[in-house]
């Protein structure tokens, strides 16, 4: 089964393109040697999405980099549930917010080279993909992100990150007072009413950071392909200017 598995994380190391060819080959392998239920597990296995290939490439070939974004993402998670439960975490919250987003940003950066050495289009919406991917794995999959074996594109709706949070359970206690239950109402409705706040604010502030990580990509794009015009055109005036000098030394 080591074996096996070994196999199947190679499946995922491979160029995108190689990825059904070499997986059908593993199935028919497995059924050929009695692994039948292995084999058409491993026929199952999806073609990873772009975005998800890429993601899987940074989490082999950077893996200090990835960890660094699930270290980010915890700590993220740590101050949502914090300010949600009413302690003072604004603070703690922005940091995290502000961290996470310098981490996805250098991953985006990383991805969009591996995707132009693999020679595929980095647009700014693939990188889109990537760096959503990247931000909802380290909350939902982290584990399978850590491993690099995504197939699609993940995203987390809502505020899951609040989905891990417990409320500690209390012995059996008697039946509250009427002014008690109703001061437990009212706290109740304001810790909704600041989890829909919450939620808002992480959706509004994830779009911000999503809007000006595209800009930032369509601005890198656009520097350098006038880079690139501008070293052609002084090419183009260079060799214009030898054939001038040429001209003038013939008359």
């Amino acid at each position: 089964m080591a074996h096996t598995d070994q196999e199947i994380d190679h499946l995922f190391d491979l160029p995108l393109d190689a990825f059904t060819s070499a997986r059908n080959e593993l199935a028919r392998q497995l059924k050929q040697d009695g692994e039948a239920e292995t084999a058409e597990a491993v026929r199952g296995l999806a073609k990873p999405t772009v975005a998800a290939w890429a993601v899987n490439q940074l989490a082999r070939r950077e893996p200090e980099a990835v960890r660094a974004l699930l270290n980010v993402a915890a700590r993220l998670r740590s101050a949502q549930e914090r300010a949600l439960t009413g302690e003072r975490a604004a603070d703690a919250l922005r940091a995290a917010q502000s961290e996470e987003r310098e981490v996805i940003r250098d991953l985006a950066r990383r991805a969009e080279k591996i995707l132009r050495d693999e020679g595929r289009a980095a647009s700014g919406q693939m990188l889109e993909r990537v760096s959503s991917t990247l931000r909802a794995a380290a909350v939902a999959d982290p584990g399978v992100l850590r491993e690099g074996r995504l197939s699609g594109d993940v995203e987390v709706s809502g505020f899951d990150a609040f989905a891990g949070v417990e409320v500690p359970k209390g012995g059996r206690r008697s039946a509250p007072a009427g002014d008690d239950l109703a001061e437990r109402r009212r706290r109740k409705r304001e810790a909704q009413q600041r989890r829909k706040k919450l939620e808002k604010l992480v959706r509004d502030l994830a779009a911000q950071a999503d809007a000006a990580e595209q800009a930032a990509v369509r601005a890198r794009k656009a520097a350098d392909e006038a880079e690139a015009a501008a070293t052609e055109r002084r090419r183009e005036a260079e060799s214009a200017t030898a054939e001038l000098e040429s001209l003038d030394a013939a008359e």
